[in-house]
């Protein structure tokens, strides 16, 4: 890619769900706010490290960070205090995490874009192909639920994954996952007894 085309142009042509950069300011505005909420819930946080760290994330969206935002706001501290660390850093594992939960509702009451749809159209289409103990409802489910939250450079990578041969399909998302330092896989995650590897 050459210097002067930006990943929002790279994105357009790809056809990805949007472009987060930066320039209308959402992103410092929802981190500054996240982050002074987070101060007042814990006096041991580093407010500064903290909107440095949310300013730099690259795995999540800014609607993403903006929903957390809205959430922490709304909610009193005793909720979800306990899931995330003093530099901001979401610390909750497993699926009873409630500040991630209304984070993601939040991004579900959004209707998809057409962009969003066409991508996960995409992504949801090769990976059927290429591993058939994937059920294209869980696929499609999946798909929705994330794109929203991801970055675009994190949807760029995974662009490139589905453009790869079914053999290198999971090792290139697994490799995308590591490079974002992240366990968010546009793979479903496996359900009991369904066999999927």
């Amino acid at each position: 890619m050459k210097p002067e085309i930006g990943p929002c142009v790279l994105l357009l042509v790809l056809g990805a769900a949007g472009c987060d950069d930066g320039v209308a300011g959402t992103r410092d505005q929802s981190c500054r706010v996240y982050c002074e909420k987070l101060e007042s819930c814990d006096n041991h946080t580093d407010v500064e490290g903290c909107v440095r760290g949310c300013e730099l994330e690259k795995t999540r969206s800014d609607a993403y960070l903006e929903a957390r935002t809205t959430c922490v706001e709304k909610d009193s501290c005793n909720v979800w205090m306990g899931e995330v660390g003093v530099m901001g850093e979401d610390v909750c594992r497993g699926d009873k995490c409630l500040l991630n939960d209304c984070t993601s509702d939040l991004l579900a009451e959004q209707k998809p874009s057409s962009a969003e749809l066409a991508y996960c159209e995409r992504v949801v289409s090769k990976l059927n192909a290429c591993d058939h103990t994937l059920t294209l409802a869980s696929l499609e489910t999946n798909c929705l639920q994330l794109v929203p939250a991801l970055s675009d450079s994190y949807l760029e990578r995974v662009q490139v994954c589905i453009e790869v041969d079914c053999s290198e399909v999971r090792p290139c998302l697994e490799q995308a996952r590591d490079l974002f330092n992240t366990e968010i896989s546009m793979y479903p995650p496996i359900q009991p007894g369904s066999g999927a590897r």
